[in-house]
């Protein structure tokens, strides 16, 4: 096995994103450029109607809007109203209405999954020194990343797990509640700027090129599995070793989360760790402490 350097001696300067006026640490992708035929800005609309559209538009996927911050999901709806190349809701609906296959894509565009292979490296460092005593005499481990996007957070670990030669005896699972992000996750292809983390040697390793993006080589993607699911409604049966969610929860109600601190905890194996973003705390969980940056592990009594 080739030595590598730790991923965060890589890097000799690390951005973050600006805070919002909770503090909390948001980060969110462009919107698609307006079109020529729109105007930059989309016309306000009236008191209340946003949140009326949100609640409607997620009703039509599944989804329970009240489940998310309100102001989070209001402050997309703009972007949403470009993605569909309208100007108004009242557009946007009659568009959703004529077109329900849009509604997928209208969702994504709200509910942004921004990530990218070996994000904050020093996660990740933490994360290679522990999966070797995870596996123990199992030869493998059960990772479920929730919300897991296009995958990349997973297929990371999958990275991690073939380096130390505990891949092939691994059970991975990434879940979403958005269908094109799980489609995405399963193509495996991604373009640079999803790379942009990857140490030269994993690339070349494991990537290959193809139409202009890097696809992951299939003897790795073919040990991940991806389920579209609602992670607020379904919870995975069996024992985790690691269960990775990060910078999901952020968007959620407090009190839509603490349960979910709670079934993340009773899922993970003894010694089993939990993987947040950097924003995020598992208030109420009362078995696991913080071993390293965003990593938390669950005591074994």
């Amino acid at each position: 096995m080739e030595n590598l350097l730790p991923l965060s001696a890589r890097f000799r300067h690390i951005v973050v994103a600006r805070g919002t006026r909770s503090g909390r640490r948001i980060v969110d992708c462009a919107a698609p450029a307006p079109s020529s035929e729109l105007s930059p800005e989309a016309p306000s609309s009236v008191p209340g109607e946003d949140q009326l559209f949100c609640q409607w538009l997620f009703d039509q996927v599944g989804l329970d809007a009240k489940n998310y911050r309100a102001e989070t999901l209001q402050r997309r709806v703009t972007a949403c109203l470009r993605e569909l190349r309208v100007r108004t809701i009242a557009q946007a609906r009659r568009e959703l209405e004529l077109k329900p296959a849009l509604s997928t894509t209208a969702v994504s565009t709200i509910l942004v999954g921004v990530t990218t292979f070996f994000r904050d490296p020093a996660v990740f460092d933490a994360l290679r020194e522990q999966l070797p005593a995870l596996a123990a005499n199992r030869l493998g481990v059960n990772v479920w990343s929730v919300g897991c996007s296009n995958g990349e957070e997973l297929y990371s670990m999958a990275l991690l797990l073939a380096e130390l030669g505990l891949l092939r005896n691994s059970y991975l699972l990434g879940t979403d509640c958005r269908a094109d992000a799980i489609a995405n996750a399963r193509a495996a292809s991604y373009d640079a700027m999803s790379m942009k983390n990857v140490p030269s040697a994993l690339r070349d390793r494991y990537f290959f090129r193809e139409n202009q993006r890097w696809r992951l080589q299939p003897s790795v993607s073919v040990t991940a599995r991806f389920r579209i699911e609602d992670m607020l409604r379904v919870q995975q049966p069996g024992i985790w070793d690691v269960i990775v969610c990060r910078n999901t929860t952020m968007y959620m109600r407090p009190e839509v989360t603490t349960p979910l601190w709670e079934r993340f905890e009773t899922s993970l194996r003894a010694g089993g760790l939990l993987v947040l973003g950097k924003a995020e705390r598992p208030l109420g969980a009362k078995r696991l402490t913080l071993i390293a940056p965003c990593v938390y592990r669950k005591l074994r009594a």
